[in-house]
């Protein structure tokens, strides 16, 4: 797998700032695949292009590249495997990830590449550091969320039957019942 740089790469033979393959310009390609001996130069790989992925700052450094559904940047290694940004970011400044390990932010930002923001920690650490941080989606942000606050105070303040209260608010008795026993969205 070829990569494509966003920024020109400087040929390695003469330093022309267009190169078209190996690190070389055109007119330095054409001559070394006449004596074949291309295999001596290296093809594009994730390193070199990596930096023109993203934009550094003091702060955060923002990936430009691919996104996931959850805002954080993909990386495409060779064999078309991708990789979050943030993780090959870590690899790469910093060292290898330990086995069964996840790279925490400590900015909470996402699309984040900048090594000095990211930590080794546990799926355990992470998850209740999100849920300090309130991260996590409860209650009204919830994506399955179906009754608001307002309508939890009315159903605790209801004297109406359970049955009738879960017909009105389109929701299992079950969830009326927790509701009522506050167990549910305290």
């Amino acid at each position: 797998m070829t990569y494509q740089p966003k920024t020109q790469v400087v040929c390695i033979e003469c330093g022309a700032a267009k190169t078209v393959g190996r690190k070389l310009c055109r007119r330095c390609y054409t001559r070394i695949a006449k004596n074949n001996r291309l295999h001596e130069y290296p093809v594009l790989g994730p390193q070199d292009v990596f930096e023109d992925r993203f934009e550094k700052t003091e702060g955060c450094w923002k990936w430009n590249g691919t996104h996931n559904g959850y805002g954080y940047g993909i990386f495409l290694m060779p064999e078309e495997k991708s990789v979050r940004a943030h993780r090959y970011s870590y690899e790469f400044y910093v060292g290898p990830i330990p086995e069964g390990m996840v790279i925490m932010h400590t900015c909470d930002n996402p699309p984040c590449v900048n090594p000095a923001h990211l930590r080794v920690g546990t799926k355990a650490e992470n998850n209740a550091d999100a849920a300090r941080k309130q991260r996590t989606n409860k209650g009204i942000k919830h994506w399955n969320c179906r009754l608001s606050d307002t309508d939890i105070a009315v159903i605790r303040a209801s004297n109406e039957p359970k049955t009738a209260l879960a017909k009105r608010y389109g929701v299992n008795y079950s969830h009326i019942w927790r509701i009522k026993a506050g167990t549910h969205r305290r």
